[in-house]
């Protein structure tokens, strides 16, 4: 059996961090990967999957035509080093079918009896799942699941991982590991952390709060996941390297979304800033300070 990262099997579902793991994929030429789509094949299957896409997608494709959301992919690119217009080149419905192994599932529901017997019977043994729901029954087949999880495992656990790392530690990270019946408890393939620094966004406050959350998790949610498994697929780890250091500690946290009502602050706050004039990141700026940026026959 083959443990290399390179190897392992992608479980694909619509939604940011699937499209994002699946063009890394196709970047790093690993289109032989097998590909486990949780839905179900019909003779009207490129409609059905275009339709589904349409639909999952529909707010992500209203925030491409901001230019100021534009501005802030761009940003989000260059913190995690990421190939220019790689955060909306994923978007294209496309890149799953430059994929040659792609195998069609009984649901989408994971955990459905249809699945469990779907995963039971293929060769594969190891898979990287995308999903947002919770494993449980799959556990039955034997196979392995691992998950990138963004946070700082056991430090921040459960939900909203990025934006309580930095609401309550001022940081950021990911961490790779075998998943298990318990959540965000599973053996550490590699993690990473390191510190936030608010990132520019221009015109951030015109935004609503639920548009702000779902810009963050389309695109900054997505680039923090890939930059770790990009990091995994250059060193080619293998899937059965743990870190010695699997055991929990003092710090280990579970934490719940964060509350609605705090969504805007955290972002205005903690997050976000119009203009970054480097090393400062301001929310405004007296028009004094830009002057020496500007030609003078705008003055």
């Amino acid at each position: 059996m083959n443990n290399s990262i390179r190897d392992i099997s992608l479980i694909f579902s619509e939604n940011p961090v699937a499209r994002a793991y699946l063009y890394l994929f196709l970047k790093e030429n690993l289109i032989s990967n097998k590909i486990i789509y949780l839905n179900q094949k019909s003779i009207f299957n490129n409609f059905f999957l275009k339709l589904i896409f349409n639909n999952n997608f529909k707010n992500t494709k209203k925030y491409l035509r901001s230019k100021n959301v534009l501005i802030f992919i761009k940003n989000v690119e260059k913190y995690f080093n990421l190939n220019e217009n790689f955060l909306i080149e994923m978007y294209n419905f496309e890149n799953i079918f430059k994929f040659k192994n792609i195998h069609f599932a009984k649901s989408q529901d994971i955990n459905n009896s249809y699945n469990i017997q779907f995963f039971k019977e293929i060769d594969e043994q190891n898979f990287l799942n995308t999903g947002n729901k919770i494993l449980k029954n799959i556990f039955d087949t034997k196979k392995n699941f691992y998950h990138i999880h963004p946070g700082y495992l056991y430090k921040v656990r459960g939900a909203d991982g990025t934006l309580n790392s930095i609401k309550h530690f001022n940081e950021i990270g990911a961490s790779s590991f075998l998943m298990e019946k318990k959540i965000d408890t599973g053996k550490i393939l590699k993690r990473f952390r390191m510190n936030f620094d608010k990132i520019s966004f221009p015109n951030y406050e015109e935004f609503s709060s639920y548009d702000l959350y779902q810009i963050w998790y389309s695109f900054f949610d997505p680039a923090l996941r890939v930059f770790l498994l990009k990091k995994m697929l250059d060193e080619n780890t293998n899937l059965t390297s743990f870190e010695k250091n699997n055991l929990g500690t003092k710090e280990d946290r579970y934490f719940s979304f964060v509350d609605k009502k705090e969504i805007k602050d955290l972002f205005i706050n903690k997050i976000f800033c119009k203009i970054l004039i480097y090393p400062l990141c301001v929310h405004t700026v007296p028009f004094t300070l830009l002057i020496p940026y500007l030609h003078t026959e705008y003055l």
